[in-house]
């Protein structure tokens, strides 16, 4: 199923980059990387965010010096344990100024990858290859994920491509998969576990289906290998990765660390947030639970990125102690969105020029600031409430969207999701 409007004439492509002869449209996203690679290569230029940077070399430092299984148990704390097998070898081979630059161009890879992935998917689902490049482009040509790669030095494209392929593999009924991808996005950073849920919402229909068990067994047992492949090798077992991720949890107890959503505007950023944690978690748990029910209407390719989408904003605009970056989720699942549902393109726009804008904030007054100019000490309480408000109307804005299109599926009982796209063309689930 192509999502082609019914009766429309497919003897000829609609554009050069469609015709099957052409390597079936890929030779139209090769330009694009191209550019996307070259761009990223440019932020290379520039110092990366000191603080960050600092604690990559750090775990490199000392996976070479113990070994990936020594490492925690020799006082390691870091909280993307997947990234030790990149920076592992790394540390062996590089001395400190080329280990930095080599860490800075980590993310390239896993933001191209995704970009082929964003292509892919709906070139699959539209049967559009401009449709594809366009998706592929609202990603890795994307101000705000530009800034958060080699310029910055972080590497949020390593979660976001397992998390959004999980996503995908579920569409397509490749549960198992779903599952080993979920966990990986996971362990990278807890904020890409978005999968993981969405999973965890499918499951309940699953048990009004003949076979749902016996794919619940399959799911959760491939994503407890996987979590055993990934952390044993490293010395870690649940309760040590607990230990390693509640350190990390309870270092910052603030209500927003430069997140700009509700919480900023209210109490401006990084001051205690005490017993508001809890009400922050309470309207967490409910609003995963208020998206994971839209699942009962729409259970497509459509309708999954749609829930995992909401649950990436929650994650940003709803519990306290959110930092700058929560929303690259968001993001990375909204790009591939914004072709397939037109309805979500403007919002889309309207959320990646603010998230850009609050990252260049933080990049610009942090104590790592990275770039140029006069640092905005005396930035007025009532601009962090302005950013905030506009923030949180844009992400009020896209998840009213993306309820719409929930919302428009019909109900039904379970049936596998559907591939083709627009949902309206096929099945509607």
């Amino acid at each position: 199923m192509t999502g082609r409007p019914a009766g429309e004439d497919r003897s000829e492509p609609s554009d050069p980059a469609d015709a099957p002869g052409w390597r079936h449209g890929w030779g139209s996203l090769v330009p694009l990387l191209v550019l996307a690679a070259i761009i990223r290569m440019a932020g290379l230029l520039g110092p990366g965010h000191y603080g960050d940077l600092t604690a990559f070399v750090t775990w490199a430092e000392g996976t070479a010096r113990y070994g990936l299984g020594g490492y925690y148990a020799n006082g390691g704390d870091a909280n993307y344990p997947p990234m030790l097998y990149l920076l592992w070898p790394l540390g062996v081979l590089l001395d400190k100024p080329d280990l930095t630059f080599a860490i800075r161009t980590l993310s390239i890879p896993f933001d191209l990858g995704l970009g082929a992935l964003l292509f892919w998917v709906v070139r699959s689902a539209t049967g559009r290859a401009r449709d594809g490049s366009l998706a592929a482009a609202f990603y890795v040509l994307n101000p705000a994920v530009v800034l958060t790669g080699p310029m910055w030095g972080q590497i949020d494209g390593m979660g976001a491509l397992p998390m959004v392929a999980s996503i995908v593999a579920a569409a397509r009924g490749r549960f198992a998969w779903a599952a080993v991808l979920a966990v990986l996005a996971g362990l990278v950073k807890p904020q890409f576990g978005v999968a993981a849920f969405v999973l965890a919402g499918l499951a309940l229909f699953w048990l009004r289906s003949p076979d749902g068990p016996r794919r619940i067994v399959i799911v959760a047992f491939t994503a407890l290998l996987t979590f055993a492949v990934v952390l044993l090798p490293l010395g870690l077992g649940p309760a040590g990765y607990l230990d390693v991720m509640s350190r990390t949890f309870t270092q910052y107890k603030v209500e927003s660390g430069f997140a700009f959503n509700p919480w900023g505007a209210v109490f401006g950023f990084n001051h205690s947030d005490g017993s508001w944690f809890y009400l922050g978690t309470a309207l967490e748990i409910a609003a995963i639970a208020a998206s994971l029910w839209l699942l009962r209407r729409r259970r497509d390719l459509v309708g999954l990125l749609a829930v995992g989408s909401l649950i990436a904003l929650t994650l940003y605009f709803v519990p306290t102690r959110a930092h700058e970056r929560y929303l690259y989720g968001a993001i990375a699942l909204l790009a591939p969105l914004a072709v397939l549902e037109r309805s979500v393109r403007r919002p889309f726009y309207a959320l990646s020029a603010m998230f850009f804008l609050t990252l260049a904030y933080v990049l610009a007054n942090s104590p790592y600031r990275i770039l140029p100019g006069p640092k905005i000490a005396d930035f007025p309480d009532w601009a962090i409430t302005l950013l905030s408000v506009v923030m949180t109307g844009f992400g009020a804005w896209t998840a009213a969207r993306l309820i719409g299109i929930q919302l428009a599926g019909p109900p039904s009982e379970w049936r596998e999701p559907s591939w083709g796209v627009p949902a309206r063309a096929s099945d509607g689930r």
